[in-house]
């Protein structure tokens, strides 16, 4: 199947030196790399006749744009190149292409200081393309001075940009944006895609990306020392046609409290509308008629409750007599069970005990949390879905923290807490505790409403009882499919009117197109090669 390898800017240097070892010098790579830009833009924009500004910064990234002024100027275009900064900076092979497009006739205009800016802005008014290899991914600190001048003029000027490698302006680790970046039309990474292409707020400035492999050995691009992928379709096993109800998954949601109707219903009936075989919910008995009206396809274990409508500790041997007795193959544990305490312990003595996998989320993180060793006494596997804040409570990491380093902090803390981690949010993270993070890239803003979550736990317990038994698979196709389907949903009727009830309705969508049409995902979603 499809794998798409995602990279630290550290990994990307070591890629870089251990080409170098095997002969592959940087001239090479940097006329690869500016080939690669000027081949994108011949595909999309064409190139006689058209007028292009190039802007490049005084190091490599500036060097690859020298490459591909160079080719646009052979091939017909009329280019201006503006060198941002003092082109005595630069260090072979940049040096070398900076002297060959001076040497060429190519038009260079040398840009230090804000005196200059009135012939940029010119030229930015003239021209059809942008192309930009202002900063890469050696950005140090906030973007100021004379380079946050340009690049607020380049997005100004809104004409159709091509960024070489990365976003100027966008930190290669963290996706963030350092005080400016530049708003992209298309980008073309180098070797691999870096975090911060496909991280938001990254992955929004780069605009539509595209990945040239260059000269690298295809051993170092594809070795098994990143462990960081695009999360790619897997492919589903056969719905057998004689089947029965129990040969698709058997699911019991431990969920809901007085008032809390929303988390126990989505979390049981999208297992259901993903695929799942039979649903069963424990909830407290005071909820059950609300939710039995609303959905009478779920089967309802009413358990008995404290004063405040929560569940009641003393469920615990009812709940794990559920399970044994019914054959039940995956839970849904704590979905909107409230901060009670006595319910909390509740929860924590189940994750306990339970020895099947279990999927923990909302008010049971926070349960969790507090006794996070519960976790490593687990006989089975385990999936956390947290969003950043729940992320934060379990692993004690601030939130700046997790910011700077999204990738790493995710992958530390599902190997310490023994288990899969679903980190939500735009372009969720999905760790397993062997030390792989997969991105989604399924999903859209419309998706941030309470609710969503617990459509997400059904669509993970469904994927496994459909008959994906590695854990870390389902988790993962639970997480493309419940972003597909909002996608689908958005295509439809807006991103505004997306709904936890709409994404329900859609995931039968989501999984004939998965089980169907992998294909149509991976061209939707993932970068494209040049």
């Amino acid at each position: 199947m499809w794998r798409f390898k995602v990279c630290s800017v550290e990994e990307m240097r070591w890629i870089d030196e251990e080409a170098s070892r095997r002969g592959i010098d940087h001239a090479q790579l940097m006329e690869n790399a500016g080939s690669a830009v000027f081949s994108l833009i011949l595909r999309v924009f064409g190139v006689r006749g058209k007028k292009f500004t190039v802007l490049a910064g005084t190091g490599n990234n500036g060097g690859d744009a020298l490459v591909a002024a160079r080719r646009i100027h052979a091939h017909g275009g009329y280019v201006e190149v503006f060198i941002i900064g003092d082109p005595g900076k630069y260090r072979e092979p940049a040096r070398r292409n900076y002297e060959l497009a001076c040497k060429l006739g190519i038009p260079v205009r040398v840009v230090s200081s804000e005196s200059g800016l009135a012939d940029l802005e010119k030229s930015l008014q003239l021209c059809d393309v942008v192309v930009v290899g202002l900063i890469g991914t050696g950005l140090r600190g906030e973007v100021t001075g004379l380079t946050r001048l340009v690049i607020e003029a380049v997005n100004k000027s809104s004409k159709p940009v091509v960024s070489v490698d990365i976003a100027s302006g966008v930190d290669g680790n963290s996706g963030r944006v350092r005080g400016v970046a530049v708003k992209s039309t298309y980008t073309v990474t180098l070797g691999l895609p870096k975090y911060g292409n496909v991280l938001y707020p990254g992955y929004y400035y780069c605009g539509k990306l595209y990945t040239s492999r260059l000269s690298y050995p295809p051993d170092l691009l594809d070795s098994e020392n990143i462990t960081v992928e695009l999360n790619t379709p897997v492919k589903l096993p056969e719905r057998v046609k004689w089947g029965h109800k129990g040969t698709f998954g058997k699911l019991l949601v431990v969920a809901g409290a007085r008032y809390y109707y929303g988390a126990p219903y989505y979390s049981s009936y999208s297992f259901l509308k993903a695929g799942g075989g039979y649903s069963r919910l424990a909830t407290p008995i005071s909820v059950v008629s609300v939710l039995a009206a609303k959905c009478s396809e779920v089967v309802y274990h009413p358990m008995e409750e404290t004063e405040e409508g929560t569940l009641a500790y003393r469920n615990y041997e009812r709940v794990l007599s559920i399970i044994a007795e019914h054959g039940v193959d995956i839970v849904v544990l704590g979905p909107g069970t409230s901060l009670n305490s006595e319910t909390q312990d509740l929860i924590r003595a189940l994750a306990e005990s339970i020895e099947k996998p279990v999927i923990i989320d909302g008010d049971g993180l926070t349960a969790i949390s507090k006794s996070p060793e519960v976790l490593k006494k687990r006989k089975a596997p385990t999936v956390l879905t947290p969003h950043p804040v729940e992320f934060t409570r379990l692993t004690g990491l601030s939130l700046e923290t997790l910011q700077e380093d999204p990738i790493g902090s995710v992958k530390r803390a599902s190997r310490e807490l023994n288990s899969y981690i679903v980190l939500k949010g735009a372009h969720s993270l999905i760790a397993y505790p062997d030390g792989r993070v997969y991105v989604n890239m399924t999903g859209n803003p419309g998706m941030a409403k309470a609710g969503m979550g617990d459509v997400l736990n059904g669509a993970i317990a469904a994927m496994y009882g459909i008959g994906l038994r590695d854990l870390g698979e389902a988790t993962r196709m639970g997480v493309l499919v419940h972003g597909l389907a909002g996608d689908l949903v958005a295509e439809d009727i807006g991103e505004d009117g997306v709904t936890p009830d709409s994404v329900l309705d859609y995931l039968p969508r989501a999984v004939r197109l998965l089980r169907g049409s992998p294909e149509r995902i991976v061209e939707k979603y993932m970068p494209g090669e040049i």
